[in-house]
């Protein structure tokens, strides 16, 4: 089961944004290999992480991007 949470935009605009558009993203793509991983702008080598739990993963992860463009309850 993979997982991911990503903020991001659809054009790319590096060094802002990576080749992907990604600004951040957790996941465990190759969870069996590198564990979890947190990719940010714009460092193109994501950092390995801890992997604490979704919710708080999630409440981090939003804790992280801009809000002001975002209306979350």
């Amino acid at each position: 089961m993979g997982l991911q949470v990503h903020y991001g935009t659809t054009e790319p605009n590096p060094p802002e944004t990576l080749q992907d558009g990604t600004i951040r993203r957790y996941d465990n793509s190759h969870e069996d290999t590198k564990g979890h991983e947190l990719h940010v702008a714009p460092d193109p080598e994501p950092k390995s992480i801890a992997f604490p739990g979704m919710v708080e993963l999630w409440n981090r992860f939003w804790s992280e991007i801009p809000k002001d463009e975002f209306d979350i309850d």
